[in-house]
């Protein structure tokens, strides 16, 4: 039998409250965000079974306020527009990675023939959006060979209309300059992403 740690209200309230945050974002299993906890808080000895014993009732309360949202979500909207950029050779990965910079890093290796840009967002941009301050769309033209900085930044910019185009068709907000060097930002947008099966 395992000795079970006491967590003071304060370290609980904290786990409940990055546990609710997690759940929101949409993209993780139970076990997976109770591994995040773990990982978050292990100064605080919490353990994986306590972790999950948390994460639960959360989850459980989730899947119940999903039975009263819309069909189609601002979440499935924006879905929709990763797949359709997907059929015009754009990468398009949601919650990847967990920064921008290794984003920018890995995004390469999804890259198939004949894809000529990316989009994505990456876990932090996630958890903003699940926050309601928006989406934050890192984007770019893959390079081809030696081009030149200023074809570069074209192809880029190219990727960003192409991306806004996308997100408009859906139905969704786009703020944008048309600089290759802004991200483009979705907004208003209600995170409503329903949870893995």
């Amino acid at each position: 039998m395992t000795e079970e740690t006491v967590l003071t209200p304060d370290v609980l309230r904290e786990v409940q409250e990055r546990a609710s945050e997690l759940i929101r974002c949409g993209f993780q299993e139970p076990d997976e965000i109770a591994e995040s906890l773990v990982e978050d808080l292990d100064d605080q000895g919490l353990t994986q079974e306590e972790a999950e014993r948390i994460v639960a009732p959360l989850w459980a309360a989730r899947l119940a306020e999903q039975a009263a949202w819309p069909e189609t979500t601002d979440v499935d909207r924006l879905a929709d527009a990763f797949d359709a950029l997907e059929d015009q050779g754009i990468v398009a990965a949601m919650d990847f990675t967990c920064c921008a910079g290794c984003g920018y890093a890995e995004i390469g290796g999804e890259a198939g023939e004949g894809s000529v840009g990316f989009v994505f967002f990456h876990q932090q941009d996630t958890e903003a959006a699940a926050a309601g301050r928006g989406l934050m769309l890192r984007y770019g033209g893959f390079r081809a060979g030696e081009e030149t900085t200023e074809v570069s930044e074209r192809r880029t910019a190219e990727v960003g209309r192409t991306v806004v185009a996308a997100l408009e068709a859906v139905g969704l907000t786009a703020e944008w300059d048309g600089s290759p060097h802004t991200a483009i930002r979705v907004a208003p947008l209600e995170w409503l992403n329903r949870l893995p099966e």
